[in-house]
């Protein structure tokens, strides 16, 4: 990839960050901080974000959360139609059809997300067009962690 990788996440790739500050979610994001990915989401992807931030960690965990996000090369992607959806209901989980609908509206080139049931199962990585990967595992496939350190 010679240009930017562009990165649709998932929401709970950013609960993740948020919750451990040193873990490979949260390393994918210093390393968009470096201005070496861009990121793509939705409003819905950053509002079940939030949800489950304050659900799990609290709300003064999110205010500092987002603001951490502001200098981020975070691009938002309109959300996707019903009917946008609807190509992926037979994909995966219902409730999951909005992150695979955004990931093509967003011309994503990876798809991150740690939702093993219902976005990293075998079924969905065989249907869908782009590749879906763990934080973990780009960074260490486009080498920007060494293997063993997430």
């Amino acid at each position: 990839m010679k240009e930017k990788p562009r990165l649709f996440l998932d929401a709970c790739v950013l609960v993740t960050a948020a919750n451990s500050p040193t873990g490979g979610s949260a390393r994918l994001l210093a390393v968009a901080a470096q201005r070496r990915v861009l990121l793509f989401a939705t409003a819905t992807i950053l509002k079940e974000a939030q949800k489950n931030i304050v659900d799990l960690l609290g709300h003064a965990l999110w205010q500092w959360f987002f603001k951490s996000l502001e200098p981020l090369p975070l691009h938002l992607v309109d959300c996707p139609s019903s009917k946008e959806q609807e190509a992926w209901q037979k994909v995966t989980h219902g409730k999951d059809t909005h992150v695979l609908a955004g990931a093509i509206k967003g011309s994503a080139d990876i798809l991150i997300s740690l939702d093993r049931k219902h976005i990293l199962n075998p079924e969905v990585q065989k249907n869908f067009t782009i590749p879906i990967m763990t934080p973990g595992e780009f960074l260490q496939k486009y080498k920007l962690i060494s293997p063993g350190t997430e």
